[in-house]
């Protein structure tokens, strides 16, 4: 049996899906009341489970040889860094407690204690696993964070927190993501595995990939670090969580958020991403 966390999310459901692909036994972990009728359908069990629950966890685990975990960033909380130590101590009692293999979803930059906003949540996940004798598949900037800014770049521009606009960044999807967890879940050693998308993208090379995927121009323009706070308020994003993402995209352009070694190459490109996106079939969800 195996157990994936987020089952209602992005790599979540392609994890699920791939081992249900692969005739795997799959126990989904959704959200206490999520129904989950399409995934028994699919033919998975499915159990509920709160992140901060650690009972309901180590029940969901029980009897599963491997589990998918991943540590949803909560923006909302005053203080989401506390909040990720408390679901990484559950993850960790109730896979001690069920005797499961923990496979988890990291970052580029997770080598790092601070310094990186939001993805200091991941090296606080490895921390607590790792004991466990866990592995992580640590990913870089995901390709979906670009689809909320489809809407502009219909209209020519891609507003980019990224510069310069011609530096590459390390980027991964969802696709690849899955593909490479559900081979570590198979596995019974322990490692980590730094993984990127078929190349590196500059925001240049993303605005490119859309404007061939749209039919016309699209124009990457930077977003003054001066109206970042105000951007992200605009999101609706609370001040806590507004600090955490100014420190990430300043870590991002300093080069401090970075693989320690050479990733692995998924089998996705910008390009490919671009054209599924505008078709509306790429990847989305939370």
């Amino acid at each position: 049996m195996y157990v994936v966390m987020g089952a209602g999310g992005k790599t979540g459901r392609a994890v699920a899906l791939g081992l249900l692909d692969q005739d795997r036994p799959v126990r989904v972990v959704l959200r206490p009341g999520r129904e989950g009728q399409d995934w028994k359908e699919r033919g998975a069990e499915v159990a509920h489970a709160d992140v901060h629950d650690a009972a309901a966890l180590t029940t969901a685990f029980t009897g599963a040889r491997a589990a998918y975990v991943l540590n949803p960033p909560d923006y909302a909380s005053g203080d989401m860094h506390a909040s990720a130590r408390d679901v990484a101590a559950n993850y960790a009692q109730a896979a001690n407690a069920a005797g499961t293999r923990l496979v988890a979803l990291s970052s580029i930059g997770a080598q790092h204690a601070d310094g990186t906003g939001n993805i200091a949540t991941t090296h606080l996940l490895e921390q607590a696993l790792r004991p466990l004798g866990a592995s992580f598949v640590r990913a870089g900037n995901f390709l979906t964070n670009w689809l909320p800014s489809l809407p502009a770049m219909r209209e020519g521009v891609l507003p980019s927190f990224f510069t310069p606009l011609d530096h590459p960044v390390p980027h991964s999807a969802v696709a690849d993501i899955a593909v490479t967890v559900v081979r570590e879940l198979l596995r019974d050693d322990s490692r980590t595995v730094e993984l990127a998308a078929a190349a590196d993208y500059a925001p240049d090379d993303i605005a490119a990939a859309f404007a061939q995927a749209l039919g016309r121009d699209v124009i990457a323009q930077t977003v003054p670090r001066e109206q970042w706070r105000a951007v992200l308020a605009g999101m609706g994003l609370p001040d806590a969580a507004i600090d955490n993402w100014v420190e990430m995209w300043d870590a991002f352009n300093s080069g401090r958020i970075r693989f320690e070694g050479t990733p692995e190459r998924g089998a996705t490109s910008a390009a490919a991403f671009a054209a599924a996106a505008v078709a509306g079939t790429a990847e989305s969800g939370g």
